[in-house]
């Protein structure tokens, strides 16, 4: 009889242990099952997320060209009065049901045309009237200087300042002959890995980070410190700035008698919706409070309209962002030509 019994509880002990072994790997199924379920829904909604805020920002880039051929057919000259540069958030909550659109536009025409550094003469010889003469040619060279000398980037002397514009315009150029303070390709062909000096108009404003002098903090900044590039546009080659959308730093560049006080008032004038009529002649300026009349800034570099924005538009939902970038070339009242789009 105690044979029998042992036998019988050796076998319930096995089918206890078969049992918690059986739950145990069923279990393990179940979650495995159930992580990869959960990864599968993760990606699938997460792509969902890609693409609906992708959307959300073409949308916006739609939203800005709209903007601007709009903007152009209520006033001859452009301005940080104007709806384009006036857009407000809450502007824009009530588009979407899910996500977020945050939408800005930047006139590119307000800044410092890098190209207009050197004078281009087209193919075949001879002058085209819409690009930078040599009375230009040297107004923004002395521009960008007096930029690169201000206190935001903390050169440590004045020669690296115009090591820089050397350098800049060597790269520009056309030939080979090495400024003062510049470099030719025979510069570039010690570094590895080589290369040479591109000799012709900078096609990307990252393109600079290749010239001599030129740093990722100085061109980028750091932290809320701005950079170079906040100034800087490759678009263009007439040389002209429109003086009332340009940053306060560059217009005080125009002159060295021009102090913060006076650059202060400058914005508070331009930014008074009583004076949006006096924006339209480039001289307005003359007219802000004890303007000094020994104070003349280059008419020939003075405009008042612009023609290339850079609109940013980014859809938004929880964590997850989508930024779609464009530069756009606003040629008239019914013409504007998208020359270039970036996904991030």
């Amino acid at each position: 009889m105690g044979k029998v019994k042992s036998i019988l509880l050796n076998q319930q002990g096995m089918a206890l242990l078969i049992t918690v072994m059986t739950v145990s790997l069923l279990m393990a199924v179940t979650v495995m099952f159930h992580r990869q379920s959960w990864q599968n829904y993760v990606v699938a909604n997460n792509y969902k997320n890609n693409i609906q805020l992708r959307a959300i920002g073409e949308s916006g880039i739609n939203i800005g060209l709209a903007l601007l051929l709009q903007d152009v057919e209520g006033n001859g000259h452009d301005s940080l009065l104007d709806g384009w540069a006036q857009l407000e958030p809450d502007d824009l909550m009530p588009l979407f049901k899910e996500g977020k659109l945050e939408l800005s536009i930047s006139d590119l025409s307000g800044r410092l045309q890098i190209n207009s550094l050197v004078q281009m003469i087209p193919k075949g010889g001879g002058k085209d009237g819409n690009q930078a003469g040599e009375n230009t040619e040297n107004e923004i060279r002395g521009i960008l200087l007096q930029l690169l000398l201000s206190p935001v980037f903390a050169l440590e002397e004045e020669s690296a300042a115009e090591s820089i514009v050397d350098a800049l315009v060597d790269w520009i150029d056309a030939d080979d002959k090495e400024s003062d303070n510049g470099a030719e390709s025979s510069y570039y062909q010690a570094f590895e890995p080589a290369y040479g000096c591109r000799n012709g108009p900078v096609l990307y404003i990252e393109e600079l980070l290749l010239v001599k002098g030129i740093t990722p903090q100085l061109l980028f900044g750091e932290g809320e410190r701005k950079g170079l590039a906040d100034y800087l546009t490759v678009h263009g080659n007439d040389g002209k700035i429109n003086i009332n959308t340009a940053d306060t730093l560059l217009i005080k560049s125009m002159d060295p008698l021009i102090e913060d006080e006076l650059v202060e008032k400058l914005y508070t004038y331009r930014s008074d919706e009583e004076n949006e009529e006096q924006l339209g002649n480039p001289s307005w300026y003359t007219r802000v409070d004890s303007w000094p009349g020994d104070i003349v800034l280059n008419g020939d570099i003075l405009t008042t309209q612009s023609t290339m924005f850079l609109i940013q538009s980014t859809g938004k939902s929880d964590s997850f962002s989508r930024r779609v970038t464009a530069v756009v070339n606003r040629v008239d009242n019914k013409t504007i030509r998208v020359l270039s789009r970036k996904v991030n």
